[in-house]
């Protein structure tokens, strides 16, 4: 009946043992313990338990109540361990959720309106396909919409092909800084002495695109992709999009056929 006992008991210390372990594992994920504490614990745990494995008959009644005592301790310990953890993930997960609302708070927006000429007016176009292929007659007016001041405002341009494999590619020329409800006007005709050649491949899109940053240094782009009938020679409202820090932020926000 004693060996009995002894061996429930040693299961009993074992199970809960190896809870307190979990509780350890968990904290040590979470960055509330070191590896080294986990191993050490561990360690002395199980050298523990072989200790009372093989002295299990010379154990007196007086060392098992120590031992029962000591079990509870360890189930208690290893109880209050996890619930630190979770506290702590809680905590983790609150200061997370208030730093993103910090950020969106303070995020500068920045979105293309594009100026039509009167001949484009005419004929119901927003930007003409000779314009989208040379640069000429580009004409956008940038708008930050967002709560946040833009900086390091520079704005670029990619055109439509101007032959298979090749496009122009107006670079930023200038760095400005935009307020709350700022703008800039950026004028593609009186750039054209910066324009670039470049040859592109894969999928390819002309777009406006400006690259700013906010008062916490991420890096924001945004993007306005045009779509291009070559054939029938027609251009068309395609993709807005935002990225921060390189990642895109969402799916298609503004296609106009």
């Amino acid at each position: 009946m004693i060996h009995i006992l002894a061996i429930i008991l040693i299961i009993a210390f074992f199970l809960s043992y190896a809870y307190f372990i979990y509780a350890l594992i968990k904290a040590f994920k979470e960055g509330a313990v070191s590896w080294i504490a986990v191993a050490l614990v561990s360690l002395l745990g199980a050298l523990f338990i072989i200790f009372l494995s093989y002295n299990i008959n010379e154990i007196e009644p007086v060392e098992w109540a120590q031992i029962l005592l000591l079990l509870g301790l360890v189930g208690i310990t290893g109880f209050y361990a996890l619930s630190a953890t979770r506290q702590a993930n809680a905590s983790v997960k609150m200061a997370r959720e208030t730093k993103e609302q910090r950020y969106s708070e303070s995020l500068p927006v920045i979105t293309p309106t594009i100026i039509p000429t009167l001949r484009e007016l005419a004929a119901n176009e927003f930007v003409a396909y000779e314009s989208l292929v040379s640069g000429n007659g580009i004409k956008v007016m940038w708008r930050n919409v967002g709560k946040g001041v833009a900086i390091n405002s520079r704005f670029s341009f990619w055109t439509a092909p101007t032959s298979p494999g090749k496009a122009t590619f107006f670079p930023p020329c200038e760095s400005v800084t935009l307020e709350v409800g700022g703008k800039k006007e950026v004028d593609y005709s009186e750039m054209l002495d910066d324009a670039q050649l470049h040859e592109i491949s894969g999928i390819y899109h002309p777009r406006l695109q400006v690259e700013y940053q906010d008062i916490y240094e991420r890096r924001i782009t945004t993007v306005q992709e045009f779509r291009v009938d070559e054939e029938n020679r027609g251009t068309f409202l395609g993709e807005l999009y935002f990225t921060i820090n390189g990642r895109r932020l969402g799916e298609e926000v503004v296609n106009h056929d």
